[in-house]
Formats: structure tokens, C-alpha cells, sequence
């Protein structure tokens, strides 16, 4: 489904009063049970190597990823400013920390210039990319990789280049085909209701439907998440996002963190 959840209030590690879901194109409010709570996720990178923030000049800039690695940017800003190069005038976006989901503002690097970061953007449209002072974030490592196929469907996690993970998965109906690029997790969400039509948790992510670009208010953002309908696995049934069998999320879910890199492949 596409846009799995849009914040009626902003989503913290406490109890919220509702969550609205898009639910066959109607927003349905989620009520949290007594005691319970939609919360984010927040998980150490699988090498804890945090280089900043602090990193000034042409010739001190953030090293090189690891082998087999991706750097990741968290914003150490409340407001992080996005150039369309290092030397623009002026930023040309800010992006909020927290993000619009509570969690940390968090992006994946695609490459590095001096003191500058290219950073792919969780915006319209899919796979843009802009430019962040890496003064202004903390940088950490990532050796883990999502692979999203399309046909058949199916979701792989690779931990430094060797596979850990594999399941049949649902992705996007004929009518609203899940989008396929170079995305990343921008958040991973543990939901309230684990019996709910997301399941237990949802992975946000960067990419947006080509079909819905507005659903019930939101930007029509897609993610990876759970279901119960576990009998539409291996099958084109959503709306854009992409279901896992509830104890497939959850294992999925448990092991990346934010800034992980998806790759959805016809």
C-alpha cells in the first residue's frame, strides 16, 4: 500500500493519540492500545564508526567508507540546509530534524567533496540528490543492503556483501506499480497494532509512487512493511509498498537501521 501512515502528531518514542493509515484509498484513525505506543526504532549502525560532526575545508573532509560500506548522514541540526552544490549561494531546502515522522533526520551519502556530502534526498522526485556541510551532521558506516526484485517478488538483505536475509514478498498492483531505483530506509517504525493491515513494523522509505502523488493528504511515500493479508504474498497487490509476512518484517525490521540502502529492481 501506498503511504502506509500520515502523522496526525509527530511519532516519539511516547504515546501518541492516533495514526492515520491509508487502507484501499480511506484514511482509517489507528487508536493506540492502552499502554502502548507508535514509536521509531532507533538502531546502531552495523560498524559504529561515527566520524563528526566537525569537519571543515577543501582538505579535511569525512574519509572513505569502509570497504564494502556506505556512509550515513544524521542530521546534528534541527534544520539541516540542502545546496544544489558546495559552492551555492544559498541553501535551496531545509529539511527538519526530527523528520515529519519523529525520527532522526537521516541520509545515505552518495559522495564526498572536501567538507561537503552529496546525500540522496527523501523527496520528489525519486533519487534526487542535494548537498549538506558535513559540519552539521554525524556520520556513521553501514555495511548492510536491501534488495527489493520486483519480479518475482522478494526482499534480500546482504550484510557486507553476504546474504542474510530472503523473503517472498507483495509489491504494487498493475494499476500502481511500486517504483523501482536507488532508495534508502528513512526510518523504521514499530506500530501499534501488530494486527493491523501494516503489521508490526513499517521501513520508510525514500521513494515515492509514481502513481499517488497525493494520497489522503501525504506525499505518497512508499515502505516496506507487514500485513494480514499473508495470503497476497508473492502476489501484486498493493498499492506501491512492499508487504512481508508479519514475522518476516519483524526479522527484517530488527536487523537495519536507518540510512540502510534499498534497491528496488524489476
Amino acid at each position: 500500500m501506498v503511504l502506509p501512515f500520515r502523522v496526525v502528531r509527530r511519532i516519539g518514542p511516547v504515546a501518541v493519540t492516533a495514526l492515520v493509515v491509508v487502507l484501499g484509498g480511506s484514511a482509517v484513525a489507528v487508536a493506540p492500545k492502552p499502554g502502548a505506543a507508535i514509536s521509531t526504532v532507533p538502531r546502531a549502525h552495523p560498524l559504529t564508526s561515527f566520524f563528526g560532526p566537525g569537519f571543515e575545508g577543501i582538505d579535511s573532509g569525512p574519509p572513505a567508507a569502509p570497504a564494502g560500506s556506505v556512509l550515513v548522514a544524521t542530521a546534528a541540526v534541527a534544520s539541516l540546509p540542502v545546496y544544489t552544490t558546495p559552492r551555492a549561494l544559498g541553501p535551496s531546502l531545509a529539511l527538519a530534524n526530527p523528520n515529519p515522522l519523529g525520527a532522526p533526520l537521516t541520509l545515505l551519502v552518495n559522495a564526498v567533496s572536501g567538507g561537503w556530502l552529496q546525500v540522496f534526498l527523501p523527496e520528489r522526485p525519486n533519487e534526487s540528490t542535494g548537498w549538506v556541510s558535513s559540519t552539521d551532521v554525524t556520520l556513521a558506516s553501514d555495511n548492510e543492503h536491501i534488495v527489493v526484485h520486483l519480479s518475482p517478488p522478494s526482499v534480500t538483505l546482504y550484510r557486507a556483501g553476504a546474504q542474510v536475509f530472503e523473503a517472498t514478498a507483495a509489491v504494487g498492483a498493475p494499476d500502481a506499480p511500486t517504483p523501482t531505483g536507488h532508495f534508502f530506509v528513512t526510518e523504521v517504525l514499530k506500530l501499534t497494532d501488530p494486527g493491523d493491515a501494516y503489521g508490526p513494523y513499517a521501513l520508510g522509505l525514500s521513494g515515492f509512487s509514481n502513481t499517488y502523488y497525493s494520497f489522503d493528504g501525504g506525499p505518497g511515500q512508499i515502505a516496506i512493511h507487514g500485513t494480514n493479508q499473508p495470503w497476497v504474498i508473492g502476489g501484486y497487490a498493493s498499492h506501491g509498498c512492499v508487504r512481508l509476512t508479519n514475522p518476516q518484517i519483524t526479522a527484517l525490521a530488527t536487523q537495519v537501521p536507518a540510512g540502510t540502502p534499498v534497491d528496488i529492481e524489476a
